[in-house]
C-alpha cells in the first residue's frame, strides 16, 4: 500500500490472469498453442488459431476462439484422442459429436454430398427483436436504389438509438462475413454512418431487417469437387458516393 496524491493506494500482483484483460487474452492464446505445438500440431500461418497435424495419413485440424473449439479428423477415434489429450491438461470440457454443430453463432451442418450449410438464424432473430421499431413485413432485396443517398439534413438519431443502431448493425457484420454475404453490401455501407447516424439510415437498417424476416432459413452452402479452379466476379460503380467517390466489390470462389 502507498499514498499517492494523498490516497491510499492498494496494489495486488495477481497469481492468475484476471479474465477479460488483454494481457489475459495473450497468456491464454500463447498457453494454448504452446500446449498443441506439444503435441506436434502446426499453427497455419494465415489463421494463427488454426493448427494442423497430420494423423495416420490424413489431415486433423483444430479450429478455436478463445476457448471453443472445433475438432475434425476423418478418424473419429483420433477426434477422441486428440478430445482427450485437450481434457488432460485443461479439464473436462462439453464436446458434441456429428455432423451437425453450433459454433460461434453458427450452427453447421456437414452433408452426406461432401458440402456444408452455415444457418445463423438465432443471430438474425436477436437482431430483428433488438429493433426499435416492429419489422412486420418482408422486403425481396436489403436495399433499395438510394442505398449510397446520404441526406444530411434529416434528423440525427438520438443517443440511445444511435447506440442501437450502432449495435445491430455491428452485429449483422459479424453474420455478413460468417454466413450471409447478401447483406454485405449495405451492411458495409452503414458501417460508415455509425457515428452519425439519421432517420434515413434507420430506415435502411429497418429494410435490410425486412428482408432477413423473409430469409431467415437462407443457409450458406460451401462445397468444391475442384479446388484447382478458381472464379472472380468483379464490379465497379464510378462516382456513386455523395462525395464523388467511387464503389468497387468482388467476390472469389475455389471449385
Amino acid at each position: 500500500m502507498v499514498v499517492e496524491n494523498g490516497k491510499k493506494v492498494l496494489y495486488l500482483q495477481l497469481l492468475k490472469a484476471l479474465y477479460g484483460c488483454v494481457q489475459s487474452a495473450l497468456l491464454w492464446y500463447e498457453l494454448f498453442t504452446t500446449t498443441l505445438q506439444g503435441f506436434g500440431f502446426e499453427l497455419n500461418p494465415y489463421d494463427t488459431c488454426v493448427a494442423n497435424k497430420m494423423i495416420n495419413g490424413k489431415q486433423c485440424t483444430i479450429a478455436w476462439y478463445v476457448d471453443d473449439n472445433k475438432i475434425s479428423h476423418v478418424d473419429s477415434v483420433v477426434v477422441t484422442k486428440v478430445i482427450s489429450i485437450i481434457e488432460e491438461k485443461f479439464g473436462k470440457k462439453t464436446v458434441t459429436r456429428g455432423k451437425k454443430h453450433t459454433f460461434l453463432g453458427m450452427t453447421i451442418n456437414f452433408n452426406d454430398d461432401g458440402r456444408t450449410g452455415i444457418l445463423m438464424k438465432g443471430y438474425l432473430v436477436e437482431a430483428i427483436d433488438d429493433f426499435d421499431g416492429d419489422v412486420i413485413k418482408s422486403a425481396a432485396t436489403p436495399a433499395r436504389r438510394n442505398l449510397f443517398d446520404i441526406n444530411e439534413d434529416c434528423k440525427r438519431l438520438s443517443t440511445q438509438r444511435s447506440d442501437k443502431f450502432h449495435s445491430i448493425v455491428m452485429k449483422l457484420l459479424y453474420v455478413a462475413k460468417r454466413g450471409r454475404p447478401d447483406i454485405f453490401l449495405p451492411i458495409s455501407f452503414l458501417c460508415t454512418r455509425v457515428s452519425k447516424s439519421n432517420e434515413h439510415d434507420w430506415s435502411k437498417l429497418r429494410r435490410v431487417l425486412e428482408f432477413l424476416r423473409g430469409t431467415l432459413d437462407d443457409v450458406l452452402i460451401l462445397g468444391a469437387d475442384d479446388m484447382r479452379r478458381m472464379n472472380t466476379w468483379v464490379d465497379a460503380s464510378y462516382a456513386v458516393h455523395e462525395d464523388m467517390k467511387s464503389h468497387t466489390g468482388g467476390a472469389i470462389s475455389f471449385g
